[in-house]
């Protein structure tokens, strides 16, 4: 595992071989900072910008507490553009246009406090198609607990440009009416992406009467959910421009853990003639070149 120095280190050495037009551009939507943010080092290293949205108060209230001069956040709920209920959970991280199903909190036999519904707010949501100040973004992250489906499908021309998405996918409802893992990759699949990887997958053990006295942590055999990365399909990399090609290197390197994408990227740049074969060469030998088990020589 490369150091964060070292990783910041190559980050900078690839953005100065690329030179792209602008700093990359990152969209938020659930914006809540209660969880490590993946794109932390795209943003302290300066080379990314970040719009973000968190209708839940207290949350959007830190963000604009900590925010640098490259993140702009609003209390906007992105969904299809009509009034809907905040559901508010004691555990914020839970908190969902969509009210959590009972159903499959008793087969799992988890959950119920932290998905207690406090209460509901009122509220408009936003589509973001009709968001026109918005600018165009790279990577779309989204975390909104069950309503992704709802503002992919209303936000097709502000995906347009994207050439990645983290969203979150499940394979269990946990939320009343909630999309499935095949649902939204169905849906993202006909808007030109196709799933690269899982950041991390979350299991947990079913719950029945004889789990009683049972080491349940040995038994996590239900999928529930996990972070999924799309990217815009390279099976056709003529439909990608030299600029697209290169906020997906930056992304995949400094966000997602892709080396192997980068390195695709910039071999399709250096056959353009975007970038030198040198470059491309000195950017690959940057990365970790031990294999895995390898010890080093004494």
């Amino acid at each position: 595992m490369p150091s964060e120095t070292a990783a910041s280190l190559r980050l900078d050495r690839l953005v100065a071989l690329l030179k792209p037009e602008r700093r990359t551009r990152i969209l938020d939507i659930g914006a809540n900072p209660i969880n490590d943010c993946p794109y932390d080092a795209l943003l302290r290293s300066g080379h990314g910008e970040v719009w973000g949205f968190e209708p839940q108060q207290d949350a959007f209230e830190q963000l604009q507490a900590r925010k640098a001069e490259s993140e702009n956040y609003l209390p906007y709920a992105i969904g299809d553009g009509t009034p809907a209920e905040l559901h508010i959970c004691k555990s914020s991280g839970f908190t969902s246009l969509l009210a959590p199903n009972p159903a499959t909190l008793a087969y799992l036999g988890r959950w119920h406090k932290a998905m207690a519904v406090d209460r509901t707010v009122p509220l408009t949501t936003r589509r973001l198609d009709d968001l026109g100040d918005l600018p165009r973004p790279d990577l779309v992250k989204i975390d909104v607990q069950g309503a992704e489906k709802m503002i992919f499908e209303n936000g097709r021309e502000t995906l347009s440009s994207a050439v990645a998405i983290i969203t979150e996918m499940a394979f269990v409802p946990l939320y009343q009416g909630q999309p499935l893992f095949h649902q939204q990759a169905a849906l993202l699949e006909s808007y030109g992406f196709l799933l690269h990887k899982f950041m991390f997958l979350k299991a947990k053990a079913v719950n029945s009467a004889l789990m009683s006295g049972v080491n349940w942590r040995r038994y996590q055999s239900q999928v529930i959910d996990g972070d999924a990365v799309l990217i815009r399909s390279l099976l056709d990399s003529d439909l990608h421009t030299d600029e697209q090609l290169k906020h997906l290197a930056i992304c995949a390197d400094s966000v997602f853990g892709s080396e192997d994408l980068t390195l695709k990227c910039l071999s399709i740049l250096w056959q353009r003639g975007v970038i030198t074969e040198a470059g491309a060469r000195a950017y690959a030998a940057l990365l970790p070149h031990q294999k895995a088990g390898e010890a080093s020589a004494a």
